[in-house]
């Protein structure tokens, strides 16, 4: 009996330290989960969905305009425009509801820039994670980054840019605004600022939800806007780059990344004439294979996006075909 009043306060610090540990660990782990009630939309279902909450009236592509789709059943959607001329190339569902998937992080690079450029923030800003990050949805790897490790801003552009890197945006969400839903509501403000009133953000990296939508016209928004920051442009034209960050235990750690687009990267090649001043890719179960581009050839320049029913060689092909519209 002389022993119960130690066997108490063992029992009750053991009890203290267990709560304490779960705490920490509840506030140190992130996890993105894809919703509950995720749909995953099928051809005809999402294009059913018009997504006219703005006006349209001064938009370059009138409401309901379709021009040279006929020859491009393998797509979802697409839209070719001449930007210098304001003329359309081509048109295939350009106002209907669609998964942008990471097409997604131009959007989350353009709120970065405006942060930059105001001085609000540095490109050297040393961002030190201070919780680890899931993501838990169907192939998507765990984070190289976890709690205690520390890298730049700038590395986080160009892994978030050339690599696509998801956990990235979500880093680079919460350095900026604090937590995800709030860095959103940013985007969303912003892509309303370019008449992309289309378009609808729930998170920063383009995974599927059912509530995070784009238009391809409203994409053609947000590139001309992307092109407009020279910071974010540069980086989108690396076929390649190298970078470091620190361990949790403060070890240098390189990093190699190669660019998602492959027009970039060198596996696939433009029609003569023409490079690349910014694009992005995306690839999502909803979205399928995507990619938008705002081009120069000459003096002057063009916008292209689509995406794929079949697979990425397909949107690849596709989009040479529709570059190839152009002049005739």
């Amino acid at each position: 009996m002389k022993d119960l009043p130690r066997l108490v306060a063992a029992v009750f610090l053991l009890s203290a330290a267990i709560f304490i540990i779960g705490t920490v660990k509840n506030n140190i782990d992130d996890t993105y989960t894809v919703p509950q009630e995720m749909i995953i939309y099928t051809d005809e279902q999402l294009l059913a969905q018009s997504a006219f909450i703005g006006t349209m009236t001064d938009a370059v592509v009138p409401a309901g305009y379709e021009l040279n789709s006929s020859g491009f059943d393998n797509l979802y959607y697409a839209l070719v425009i001449d930007e210098t001329s304001q003329e359309i190339v081509a048109a295939k569902n350009p106002h209907k509801r669609m998964y942008p998937a990471s097409m997604t992080k131009l959007m989350t690079a353009i709120v970065v820039c405006d942060q930059l450029e105001a001085g609000i923030i540095s490109k050297d800003d040393v961002v030190t994670l201070d919780k680890n990050y899931y993501i838990s949805v169907p192939g998507v790897g765990p984070s190289e980054l976890t709690y205690g490790c520390s890298i730049t801003v700038d590395n986080l552009m160009h892994g978030l840019l050339i690599e696509s890197d998801n956990y990235y945006a979500l880093i680079l969400a919460d350095y900026i605004a604090g937590d995800v839903e709030s860095f959103c509501n940013m985007m969303n403000d912003r892509a309303a600022s370019l008449g992309a009133t289309n378009t609808h953000y729930m998170n920063p990296h383009g995974l599927d939800d059912p509530n995070h939508y784009s238009t391809a016209y409203d994409t053609y928004l947000i590139i001309k806007e992307a092109n407009s920051h020279s910071y974010l442009a540069e980086i989108a034209r690396f076929p390649e780059y190298s970078y470091i960050y620190h361990d949790s235990y403060g070890e240098v750690v390189e990093k190699e990344v190669s660019a998602t687009n492959m027009f970039v990267s060198g596996r696939a090649a433009l029609p003569s004439g023409y490079n690349i001043m910014v694009g992005k890719t995306g690839t999502t179960t909803g979205a399928g294979n995507c990619l938008s581009l705002y081009l120069e050839s000459g003096n002057k320049e063009y916008f292209v996006v689509a995406s794929s029913k079949v697979d990425r060689k397909d949107l690849y092909n596709s989009i040479v075909e529709l570059i190839c519209l152009i002049g005739q």
